[in-house]
Order: structure tokens, then sequence, then C-alpha cells
């Protein structure tokens, strides 16, 4: 159910999506991660980029991300989010979740591509962690709740997540 690929892109177009992600000028925003509580006030912040909405692109940044949907080939997009989360001393893991919660009798799939190689992880319901290793794909059925968390060892932690059928 839960599919690992490492190396999964070509390593000249992996760099390509990376290097546009750190430029200064990539559109980042700011979001919630989960509900405030008074355990997550200090870790409840990430730098989202939102590439793709419910059937339609929400800029030009869509196009670096041709190699990965050659390879993914989905039938119909749903969402796709950059998440960026900065050093915290420890890792946290944040709230278990759905990235889709509305259509879970749907064929849905999810994949996480791990943008750079640090201690974060995202861990599954049933315990399982896939770590945070650059260049990574993980896949799994939308139905499966997960989380992701900070890091402890590296300034930042950048994922892009996929939701398609």
């Amino acid at each position: 159910m839960i599919e690992i690929l490492d190396n999964y892109l070509n390593i000249n177009d992996f760099k390509m999506i990376r290097t546009a992600m750190m430029q200064y000028d990539f559109p980042w925003g700011i979001s919630k991660i989960v509900d405030d509580t008074k355990e997550n006030y200090l870790t409840n912040l990430q730098m989202v980029h939102l590439f793709y909405n419910r059937y339609a692109p929400t800029g030009d940044t869509i196009q670096l991300l041709n190699p990965i949907f050659k390879k993914i080939q989905p039938f119909a997009l749903l969402r796709v989010k950059a998440n960026f989360m900065t050093y915290y001393p420890v890792v946290r893991e944040h709230d278990m979740h759905y990235d889709i919660d509305d259509g879970l009798e749907l064929p849905i799939k999810t994949s996480i591509l791990y943008m750079n190689t640090c201690d974060g992880y995202t861990k599954f319901e049933n315990g399982d962690i896939v770590e945070s290793i650059e260049n990574r794909l993980v896949t799994f059925p939308n139905t499966i709740r997960h989380c992701g968390t900070t890091t402890s060892n590296s300034p930042y932690r950048m994922v892009i997540n996929f939701n398609y059928v």
C-alpha cells in the first residue's frame, strides 16, 4: 500500500525544481499546519506554495513539475502543494490527517516528493515512518492518515505533496 521510490527523478530535473523553489522570488505564503493548541503554538506555521488546486493551476510554477507528471501520469490532479518548514531544536510530529478529506470514497492517491535530506519524516497511522531523503517519492492511498514533522538537523524540510486520481 505504501510505495517508496528512491532517486525518483533524473538528477538534473530534480535539481532544476529544487533550485527554482529556493530562489528569493519563489512565491511562498504562510499557513498553519494544524489547529492551534498550547503545545503546537511555536511550531504550527509553515511556508506553502500551492501549484494546483481543484482542477486548476494557481500560476505558471506548475510547469516546473512536468518531469514529475510525466512519471506519475495522473488522470486528474486535485491538489499539488509544497510545504517548507524551518529548523526546530527537536523533531516535532504534527497531527495525523488526510490530505483530501472530502473524497475518501474515491481512488485518490497521495505522493510526497522529498526535496532535501533531513531528520524529518512522514509517519503513517500504522506507525510506519518514511525518512526525508532528497529525491525520494512515497505514494499511498489518500485513505491512510499521515503526518509530517519539523527538522532538527537542517535549516529546513521541504516536500511537495501531490493528490491525484
